[in-house]
């Protein structure tokens, strides 16, 4: 079995901070095809669900295609993401388009102004390895929405299909070559371990960053969204939009806010 810690010999390689390195492969290799998808899983939540909204933003916004899409229903988005990196490729996808782009944490977001929905996908509220920074983060989002609005994300449940503790290759292609994604998923912690490697001209070693993401159960997320006064519509198994009536390894939220909170 292959030992995850020695995949490749790290005094050959490049280490980097998360998305600094794989935000310039990351449409080709893994944002384009999610993103197709979610848009289309979004415009049916929008047609099923009535809903209507006048201002947007999408947090852990990546490069990007998302918050351009949301701009296309002719509303102010503003794109929200903590990698700098990630924001520079935003910033090309949204070019000429008018959505304006935020560094910040989701831990501690403010917006210019609340807005009538947020997003959130692929992933992002995984990201959030603790309990109490998933509830910071939910009550951020919270106090940035205006009454009645949504939250809608996705997130990854304790039900993967993963091998246990064994690790799994996925190859991907990027801009300038291959891209593995090494993956570990420990099911006692419900931790997902992940080793980006890329390949990174001019120089001949690869670079490497490391990703972890928590899988949270629906009960502690339900249990986040309500610290954070937010109450649930709907849940949808996220690949096929259908209410989730078993464990499955994603499912998509759509929360909302009390109408009688503050403007």
């Amino acid at each position: 079995m292959l030992n995850f810690d020695r995949v490749f010999d790290d005094r050959w390689a490049l280490h980097a901070r998360p998305y600094s390195i794989l935000a310039r492969d990351y449409d080709c290799a893994l944002g384009l095809k999610h993103f197709r998808h979610v848009r289309d899983l979004f415009e049916r939540l929008v047609r099923e669900l009535s809903l209507d909204f006048s201002s947007a933003a999408d947090v852990g916004c990546g490069t990007g295609l998302f918050a351009r899409h949301l701009r296309r229903h002719g509303v102010p988005v503003f794109a929200v993401d903590r990698s700098p990196e990630m924001l520079r490729a935003a910033r090309r996808n949204c070019c000429g388009t008018g959505v304006c782009l935020l560094q910040q944490d989701l831990r501690s977001l403010r917006l210019p102004l609340p807005v009538d929905l947020i997003t959130a996908h692929f992933d992002t509220m995984n990201h959030l390895v603790d309990h109490e920074d998933l509830v910071r983060a939910m009550r951020c989002i919270a106090d940035n929405l205006r009454p009645g609005g949504h939250f809608i994300f996705d997130f990854l449940t304790h039900c993967q299909t993963l091998p246990d503790s064994r690790v799994f290759l996925r190859r991907l292609r990027g801009i300038n070559g291959e891209v593995q994604q090494w993956m570990r998923w420990d099911p006692a912690r419900r931790m997902l371990s992940i080793r980006m490697v890329q390949s990174c001209p001019p120089f001949h070693a690869p670079s490497i960053e490391l990703h972890r993401e928590r899988a949270y159960t629906p009960q502690e997320m339900g249990r986040a969204l309500t610290e954070a006064s937010l109450i649930v519509r709907t849940v949808r198994d996220a690949v096929s939009l259908q209410p989730a009536a078993s464990c499955v390894p994603r499912l998509l939220v759509v929360a909302q806010k009390p109408s009688h909170g503050r403007d």
